[in-house]
């Protein structure tokens, strides 16, 4: 089947996972090999990365030249090389490709040998640093936010924070794909890993694949196709099969709060915004709208659809022209469920908060739409990863 791999653009992919000690060299290098392979094919495809950083413990402690346990510093070798290359394709309307959650112990836990490429990293312009609490270091903290930036995960290996981060995930509504290599977990906790969701998903693959619309049927063989068969499978060909799972996969959604009263005097000037401006920009940020009364909803109820929609999108527009009371309703119901929100409203529009709090885009409607739109994109690229309102923990 011919996928358009474009269609991960702007979408930032998870990688998690860690191997035990006791795994041998030869499986836990498989699983870094494997790791190079997917973190490239989804930069050059136009995707995006959420990671951790920190230390790096090796398989012997004391023995540099053993592999990590953890995987993170082999994404972020080969996210730099992708960089430096040129060969990234994801649209910076989207925001920063690469997002690094950390703690402030973590940061200080840096090995030596790979300040350079941090540094690299940091003046790149590519990735995107969000620390926890200062002194904090909790990791379930740490997952909470990752989760936030993430529209799916991938796992390898791993134990309770593994297990965590899927729960996270399927509580939004997100892909899950565990991969079933037998690596343990560096804490030498949790009951399976990802090796153990690796056998769920294969059991119930429409809870852990949210596949677009038509190809739900793909969803068993795809997940059985990405089996390393205990890295017997060539690394470069199971990452080749992730790649295009990953396009066959819904986008992320954008929902539109915004006037929908086609008798109200400002609905037309309204309708032009989003047709001729929103539309076209979410699109190239690579997103998919979700517009209650538009779109093709699986709801018989429209308010159910409503919050059903906001609640799991990972995006919400929210329009504040004319002040209407459900609009208010629907923005705070998404700020309080830490989606990120674009606010907009025509020009000359009195907001009854402080939009230092929550900046707003005035829109021009005297404006030509190739004008409007650029507005609308500078808007967007200084406030599509603003952290939420409220934080959770």
């Amino acid at each position: 089947m011919a996928m358009d791999t474009r269609k991960l653009a702007g979408r930032r992919i998870q990688i998690a996972g860690s191997a035990s000690k006791t795994t041998g060299t030869e499986m836990i290098g498989y699983a870094h090999r494997l790791v190079s392979e997917i973190v490239r094919g989804i930069l050059t495809d136009g995707g995006g990365l959420v990671l951790a950083a920190g230390r790096e413990p090796h398989a012997h402690e004391g023995d540099a030249s053993s592999p990590s346990v953890l995987f993170d510093w082999t994404a972020l070798e080969v996210a730099a090389l992708v960089i430096r290359d040129g060969q990234i394709g994801w649209p910076m309307s989207a925001g920063i490709p690469i997002v690094v959650v950390m703690s402030e112990k973590a940061e200080s836990e840096i090995p030596e040998e790979r300040r350079a490429l941090w540094k690299q990293l940091l003046e790149s312009g590519m990735m995107q640093v969000e620390s926890i609490l200062p002194g904090s270091r909790a990791a379930a903290l740490i997952r909470q936010r990752q989760a936030e930036f993430g529209e799916i995960l991938v796992t390898l290996g791993g134990g309770t924070g593994v297990e965590h981060l899927a729960e996270l995930y399927f509580n939004r509504r997100r892909t899950v794909i565990p991969f079933d290599l037998p690596l343990g977990a560096s804490r030498e906790d949790g009951t399976g890993g990802s090796e153990r969701l690796a056998r769920e998903s294969r059991a119930e693959p429409q809870r852990f694949l949210r596949m677009r619309r038509g190809m739900e049927d793909h969803s068993s063989a795809e997940l059985a196709a990405l089996a390393t068969r205990k890295g017997m499978e060539a690394d470069e060909e199971i990452a080749t099969r992730l790649i295009r799972l990953l396009a066959m996969l819904t986008p992320p959604r954008a929902f539109y709060v915004r006037l929908l009263n086609k008798t109200h005097d400002r609905f037309a000037t309204v309708e032009a915004f989003f047709r001729g401006v929103v539309d076209p920009v979410v699109k190239a940020a690579g997103f998919e709208r979700v517009e209650m009364g538009t779109d093709e909803t699986e709801h018989a109820f429209i308010n159910v659809g409503i919050f059903d929609s906001l609640h799991f999108a990972s995006l919400a527009i929210v329009d504040l022209t004319s002040s209407r009371s459900n609009c208010f309703i629907e923005l705070g119901y998404a700020l309080g469920r830490s989606i990120r929100v674009i606010m907009t409203a025509e020009e000359g529009t009195k907001i009854p908060f402080d939009t230092d709090t929550v900046p707003c885009h005035f829109w021009k409607p005297a404006l030509v739409d190739a004008d409007r739109q650029e507005e609308f994109r500078i808007f967007w690229r200084k406030n599509i990863d603003r952290p939420p309102l409220v934080v959770a923990g």
